[in-house]
């Protein structure tokens, strides 16, 4: 059964969800643990953290147990309650799984509608889970999917076609005179530095000078023509450039109240930052400075403005059709088992009569008795193509149980308890 439990910023203030998710790699790798446990309730897992969600799409054989399983896991991941937790994580099951994973995925979940990021952290968060080996084969079929249909929505509407991010919508509000800044200092170097770089080389930022808590510094600047800077030269850099972007992550503050203050004493003009990582690396004082500004994540969420409704609904039919297929591709699924149940026991019933065949007319060619065979082949081939089709179209139409009924009371074929499961 798939399910997925998850909080966003559509349901929790920022600063609940970066308590729920400031753990996430110690989250992935407890779900893994989870799934090669024994008798877990647990078959497969799924992480996606990112600055404004935290989704644990699961493969679950225990609805109940998997729940209380992993909700007990985050709460002792982020040092909450486990009541707290379970408050704080909506439960989708079944068919809404697909449907809320596409959306997310196409980004039509996101705080900027149709940003570019989220399909390539949804591609990311599955090949996490394949490393890990808790990727099962519903969640493998769930998740390229819905980056198929992220796909899709980006080149059949124009919902992405300029580029939306929360990194470029962050720039509109923080550069909204107009100006373009000819330098900018980035902490951090993941992949959200890049796309920050990125943006303001668009926009004809030239300088560029970057920090990084964890030491990759040289690596990133050697990459994207920058110029690294340590601890020792912070201040410095902070006092001489137009902008500073703050997308670490590591929630180390970096830009501490300090820092900041010692910056500005040293400036001539108002320092502009933009705090783009859900685990801050501002003081908690810098906000509040005279003397600077500080463009974060709530300005995002109540400064963007709404995507034109058409592109909206061109991009929701979509994601609509492609949850339809899924859905009809799964049920399909559930009645492979019963399929291939039945065609052993027509293929034993064939190789059985061949067996006898064989020891009668043992001094037949052996070539006379292939093509015996060969021929029994195509009338089994022949006969049970109407009854697999039959199976397609009973699953499609919810009917598939009356389809493994009449193998029973047919053939006397009785399937294993849970095998028109998908897993």
């Amino acid at each position: 059964m798939l399910m997925v439990l998850g909080a966003s910023h559509h349901d929790l203030e920022l600063s609940e969800l970066d308590r729920l998710s400031a753990r996430s790699a110690q989250l992935r790798s407890g779900i893994a643990e989870l799934v090669g446990s024994d008798d877990s309730p647990v078959a497969g897992g799924v992480v996606i953290a990112t600055c404004n969600r935290l989704e644990i799409y699961l493969d679950t054989a225990r609805f109940h147990d998997a729940i209380d399983a992993v909700t007990a896991l985050v709460a002792d991941v982020a040092g909450l309650d486990p009541a707290d937790a379970a408050s704080s994580l909506k439960v989708r099951v079944g068919a809404p799984v697909a449907a809320h994973l596409f959306t997310v995925a196409a980004g039509l979940d996101s705080m900027v509608v149709g940003e570019a990021e989220i399909s390539g952290q949804v591609s990311r968060a599955l090949a996490e889970s394949q490393a890990a080996g808790a990727a099962t084969t519903v969640l493998n079929s769930l998740f390229q999917k819905a980056s198929r249909t992220a796909k899709k929505v980006a080149s059949a509407t124009s919902l992405g076609g300029a580029g939306r991010s929360v990194a470029s919508v962050a720039l509109d509000l923080a550069l909204a005179d107009g100006s373009v800044p000819a330098s900018a200092l980035i902490v951090g170097t993941g992949a959200y530095a890049r796309v920050v770089a990125t943006a303001l080389r668009a926009r004809g930022c030239a300088e560029f000078l970057v920090h990084s808590p964890s030491g990759r510094a040289e690596a990133f600047a050697a990459t994207h023509h920058a110029t690294a800077i340590d601890a020792d030269g912070l201040v410095k850099a902070v006092a001489t450039v137009d902008l500073v972007i703050g997308c670490s992550g590591t929630g180390r503050r970096s830009l501490s109240d300090e820092v900041v203050a010692e910056a500005v004493a040293l400036r001539e003009s108002r320092l502009r930052v933009l705090d783009l990582a859900l685990h801050s690396d501002l003081g908690p004082g810098v906000r509040g400075m005279d003397g600077v500004d500080v463009t974060d994540l709530h300005t995002v969420a109540e400064g963007v403005a709404p995507e034109h409704h058409d592109t909206v609904v061109a991009a929701q039919d979509i994601v609509i059709d492609a949850v339809a297929r899924f859905e009809e591709d799964q049920a399909v699924r559930t009645l492979d088992p019963a399929v291939v149940a039945l065609r052993e026991h027509v293929s034993s019933a064939v190789q059985k009569e061949m067996g006898r065949f064989r020891s009668k007319y043992g001094d037949l060619s052996d070539d006379l008795a292939a093509d015996v065979e060969l021929a029994m082949h195509r009338v089994t081939q022949s006969l049970l193509h109407t009854p697999t089709l039959r199976a397609r179209e009973l699953a499609r139409t919810g009917s598939g149980q009356d389809y493994v009924q009449a193998l029973h009371t047919l053939f006397g074929i009785r399937l294993p308890d849970g095998s028109d499961q998908h897993s």
